[in-house]
């Protein structure tokens, strides 16, 4: 049965992936201060909105216009795994032929899914990276690449890498989102020389672990979840900050709130789950997610399966019940790498056979993780691992240094963000709570970059 004969209007494109050439940035518009307080509070923008009034895109195919949509068809869930299994096994063979892969591995799902996929090719190098002290997220992906016979090369992200990286990163991804979610321009010279096609597995967890939304939330429970996902708390004191010294009227969150509620409703979809699912794919794959993808493909060639249209239109077809908590990835991986299913999956360290039982037979185990946790964390007042980036670049007096001269010593930032409020914020980072101060940091050192490379260098 062809599904998208059910398709009520053509298809055009459902996730743009913006090539850096293809984005005019030369910023010739007024500067656009509520654009930036909502890029602030989100850590990226929403639709076409910039840093000036010149709109994101502009004079290029990209689109914020959804073409998602739900109708789910009368199919059983193995079905539902087969058709997914020639769907994506066809893109991904199609797109390596003659290739030399790059395949990043990780404890997740996305890159196991896809090293399912190539079983049968020749000519790939795997690799991983982790962070100097944190979650030992390479010990996953080499027993994958054992598994396969694959090459193998692992990485450690420092301290303090960022700081002969910045301004290169600025010139990638335009300011577009912040510098340090990002940790891939650590390592990008390294693993570009591995081969000439990268593939990424951006997007799997969106498409394959739907967000559980009663059918019955109204538009405003709708846009509360979606608030609380992508406005971070830190960001947001900013913005209201912000928005107070400008001199705007009204509360900036519930302008904000509004906002998300308005491009909430330019979906056309019923269903609040796959509404949700829809706006991120608009939103924040388009504006947050792919201008950190352009590292990889500043450097080399970059596939990303997940963007398909052949993905998305199989995705906009299939019954909720079946795209929850992974079912699809997860019997895929079964089916066709029992071998790989065997190989723990980081967010349980139980196999994807046994850990459904996290929480039962394997409780004590969670237990002693917890306790372990709260020792380092209480008793020795220190994380247990490194688990953010901001913890290898903005911590130290190395570090410091480097963090003090973006925000303190280029006055252009000033005629944006008063010189007293990013004082104000820089301290509550150094005494009051890193973890929700951070982002604002974050978001100030993206900020400057933008002001000395891009608004005042014409």
């Amino acid at each position: 049965m062809d599904f998208r004969k059910n398709k009520k209007k053509k298809i055009k494109k459902y996730i743009f992936y913006n090539k850096r050439k293809n984005i005019n940035h030369n910023y010739e518009g007024d500067i656009d201060l509520y654009s930036i307080a909502e890029w602030i509070a989100c850590g990226f923008f929403l639709g076409d909105n910039n840093f000036t009034k010149q709109k994101y895109g502009q004079e290029t195919d990209f689109s914020c216009e959804s073409n998602w949509y739900y109708e789910p068809r009368d199919i059983t869930f193995k079905s539902a795994v087969e058709e997914f299994t020639h769907i994506f096994e066809t893109l991904i063979i199609s797109n390596v032929k003659n290739k030399n892969i790059i395949l990043p591995l990780s404890g997740g799902l996305d890159s196991r899914t896809i090293a399912s996929a190539l079983r049968n090719t020749d000519n790939i190098v795997t690799y991983s990276y982790e962070f100097l002290g944190g979650v030992k997220e390479i010990k996953y992906a080499k027993k994958i690449s054992e598994e396969m016979n694959w090459p193998f090369y692992n990485y450690l992200i420092p301290k303090g890498y960022l700081w002969k990286r910045i301004e290169r990163l600025a010139e990638i991804n335009f300011c577009q989102s912040d510098f340090i979610h990002p940790r891939q321009m650590a390592v990008i010279d390294q693993i570009s020389k591995l081969g000439d096609l990268i593939i990424s597995g951006q997007w799997g967890d969106v498409f394959f672990d739907l967000p559980k939304l009663s059918a019955k939330e109204n538009l405003d429970n709708q846009t509360r979840f979606l608030f609380n996902k992508i406005v971070k708390p830190g960001g947001l004191l900013l913005s209201k900050k912000l928005w107070e010294k400008w001199g705007f009227t009204g509360q900036f969150e519930k302008i904000l709130f509004n906002r998300i509620k308005e491009l909430l409703l330019e979906i056309k979809i019923e269903n609040p789950s796959r509404r949700v699912q829809a706006f991120k794919s608009i939103h924040w794959a388009q504006r947050w997610a792919n201008p950190n993808l352009n590292i990889f493909a500043s450097k080399c060639e970059l596939f990303a399966p997940y963007y398909e249209n052949a993905i998305c239109e199989f995705i906009c077809s299939i019954p909720n019940a079946y795209l929850q908590d992974r079912k699809i990835q997860i019997k895929y991986i079964q089916n066709t790498s029992p071998s790989l299913a065997k190989i723990p999956w980081q967010v349980y360290d139980l196999n994807l056979y046994n850990y459904k039982y996290f929480n039962n037979f394997f409780f004590p185990r969670r237990i002693y993780r917890f306790l372990i946790r709260n020792f380092y964390e209480k008793i020795l007042n220190k994380p247990s691992v490194i688990q953010r980036n901001w913890e290898l670049q903005f911590l130290g007096s190395e570090n410091k240094k480097h963090l003090e001269r973006w925000l303190f010593d280029k006055n252009f930032l000033n005629d944006i963000v008063p010189l007293s409020v990013v004082n104000n914020f820089y301290q509550k980072f150094l005494t009051e709570n890193k973890v929700v101060f951070s982002h604002p940091i974050s978001m100030l050192l993206t900020l400057s970059l933008w002001c000395e490379k891009f608004w005042k260098r014409k």
